[in-house]
This record gives C-alpha cells, structure tokens and sequence, in this order.
C-alpha cells in the first residue's frame, strides 16, 4: 500500500512540475510573439516620423487626410489596413478578404490588420485561422519618445466572426455577463465603398446619426413630420452649429421665436405653425420653451448604436438627391439593421434641407432610444429649476 502511495505521490509531482513547464513554456511564447510584434513595428518608426511631426504641427493628428497617409504607410509595407470608424477604404484589402476565404473553407491562413486610430495611435491585428476557428493577437501602439511603444497586449480566440454579403468582416470576443468595459465587437469593412457615397455620407448623414433621435429611424416627409421629436432635432441641429454648450441639464429655458425657427428653417422647409404644435410655445412672449435631456433620466441606455453608410444615390430631376443608407451594427454583427432612404433638397452656397426619410427594411428594433421626459416626470426630477 505504501508503495502505491508513493508511486500516486510521484506521478502527482510529475504532472505538476509538467504543468509547469507547460505554463512557462507559454509565457516564453507569448515573450517571443510579442517580442517579434515589437520589433516589426519598430521598424516602422524611421519612416513614420515625418506624418507624426507634421500632424503635430498642423494639429491634425485625427483628421481624415493624416489618418489615409498613416494608412498608405503601413500598406507600402504590405499590411492591410483600415480606419478606425471604416471611413477610409481598406489598404491592401485583398489579403484579408483571401484570409476570410480560407477561413471559411476550414483551411489554414493569417494576416495582419493594422487598424489607425490617429496620428499616434494604432492597433495591430494579427489573426491565423485554422478549422474555420479565428485566434487574434491584439497590439496597441502610441507613438512616444520618437518611436512606437506598445501600450497593450492580449490574445483571444473569436467566439463568433462573419464575413457578409456586403463586404464586413464582424469578429466578437466573448466577454461575461456583467463585463463593463470596451465593446467585443470589431467591424471591418473589407470591400470599398464609392468615393461619391462616402463624401455625401459625411455631409449629409453622420452629423446627424441616430443618437437620441427618430429622423431616420422614422417615416416621415415634408407633408408630415409626425414620425419625429421636433427637440430631438434640435438637439441634433446644435450639435452641427456646434452650439451644444448654450444649454444645462435641468434647467427650463425660452428661445425666441426667431432664433428656435431660424436653426430649423436652415435644415428643414417647415413653417412656424407645425413646429409650433409639435413643442410648447408660449405665444404671449413669442418663445419656444427648451429643456435638455437628462444624463440619467431620459439618456440612451446603451453607448453601442448603429451607424449609418450611403451605400448609393439618385439624382432627381427636381433637384434634391435621394440617398440609400445602410445602417451597420457592429454589435449585432449586421451591415444592414434597418436600410432607409433620405432624400436632400440642394441649395446654393452649399446648402441644404432635409426633405424626407424612408424605412424600406428592417431587421431590429430600435431599442437604443428614449423618450424625452413628461411634463410630470420632469418636475419630479428637477422640481423647479
């Protein structure tokens, strides 16, 4: 019995000290991986130097232009690379899309994504796949003392990734229930957008997005604005004046007359009589009464939304232009939540108007939207602010 005993012993030690080994052996490759991702970009510091100090002087480290030069620098090298906010067509794209290609007939492969955030800062991507399954190393990078320094590293094995129809690379990684910190979910977009529908969705659609408002999630037209919140727009209107800091939280405010229709007649052909009946107005002192939505009573209650591409466009005979709108949700790995279409009336002096916007499909909910407090719940909130 003794002697079983101690052969049970041995074998026990035997197998902890293996564990061991395999830990450190582990850790050692992790060293030697990140080690070898070091120094490739290292070696991307020299040539780099010039786009960092020239962004610094003309305070343009995340404009749109340092961010494509960043992004032709790391292409020269042959990597594949994309914007932060897939604004920019991908750089050497057909690496990735022959990398999803394999991945998706089960056959071995690997990559490498460099992803620019800014002047300073980018994350390196280096995915191999191996059964259909996609393992990521992840590398953050800022530039510092001259020269690239990794600020973060980690490994994970994706617990989901899709490749769509519409040219989108979706990858999750798992986080618990409760996990509080940066979003899962990463979308590239691996197949090139038209120059055309990029530029008119930055004018036209972003500014306004889908924060905290109906204008696209809605239908509704120059005859009928009945889809819509009129000081959600507003909102959204002092946003692109970049006028948001007039006003506080909790506080009641009267906007003459003027000033409320003025910032709405610039973006919209709408009368005074039907914005009149879509908000309070005090026609004894001719002014628009004006309250901000709360931080926590009546904010968005998840920070993960959709955002909108201009996938095509139309131009109409009477002058406006329709635009076809994809909204892509990284978070639910899909390129088109909800499509609409969003047609603009032309002015001269680069003006414009909204004239009206169309749901065609959709295949959510739109669930990140709050409705603005009653008249009752606010003073129950605010009381007599």
């Amino acid at each position: 019995m003794k002697k079983i005993w101690k052969i049970f012993v041995g074998v026990i030690f035997l197998a902890v000290c293996s564990g061991c080994g395999i830990k450190k052996e582990q850790k050692k490759t992790i060293e030697d991986t990140k080690e070898k991702i070091y120094r490739e970009c290292e070696m991307l510091a020299e040539g780099y130097r010039n786009i960092y100090e020239n962004a610094v002087k003309e305070n343009a480290l995340y404009e749109l232009s340092t961010i494509q030069k960043s992004m032709d620098y790391f292409g020269k090298y042959g990597y594949a690379v994309i914007d932060s906010y897939n604004q920019l067509d991908m750089v050497q794209r057909i690496k990735v899309d022959d990398f999803l290609k394999k991945a998706e007939k089960e056959k071995n492969g690997k990559t490498t994504i460099f992803q620019v955030i800014a002047g300073d800062h980018f994350i390196r991507y280096d995915l191999k796949t191996k059964q259909g399954k996609i393992d990521v190393e992840v590398s953050s990078f800022k530039w510092k003392e001259d020269t690239w320094q990794e600020t973060y590293y980690h490994e994970f094995r994706a617990n989901s990734w899709k490749y769509t129809e519409n040219g989108y690379f979706f990858m999750e990684e798992y986080h618990p229930a409760g996990y509080d910190g940066p979003s899962g979910y990463r979308a590239f977009r691996v197949v090139p957008l038209n120059k055309k529908c990029r530029e008119l969705n930055r004018k036209y659609i972003l500014p306004f997005g889908y924060t905290l408002n109906k204008l696209f999630t809605s239908n509704w037209s120059e005859k009928n604005y009945d889809g819509i919140n009129f000081y959600d727009v507003f909102d959204r209107l002092l946003s692109m004046e970049e006028k948001t800091d007039e006003f506080k939280e909790g506080k009641t405010y009267e906007i003459p007359k003027e000033s409320f229709e003025a910032i709405f007649q610039k973006y919209f052909n709408i009368s005074a009589e039907i914005l009149q009946t879509g908000t309070v107005f005090h026609t004894e002192i001719q002014t628009y009464r004006y309250r901000t939505r709360g931080i926590v009573y009546d904010f968005a209650p998840t920070p993960y939304i959709p955002y909108p591409e201009v996938v095509s466009y139309i131009e109409n005979q009477d002058g406006t232009i329709t635009l076809e709108v994809n909204a892509v949700w990284p978070q639910k790995e899909l390129d088109q939540a909800f499509c609409h279409s969003v047609t603009i009336r032309l002015l001269d002096k680069d003006r414009f108007q909204y004239v009206s916007n169309y749901v065609s499909r959709s295949e959510i909910e739109v669930t990140w939207y709050t409705e603005r407090l009653s008249d009752e719940k606010w003073e129950e909130c605010y009381g007599d602010n």
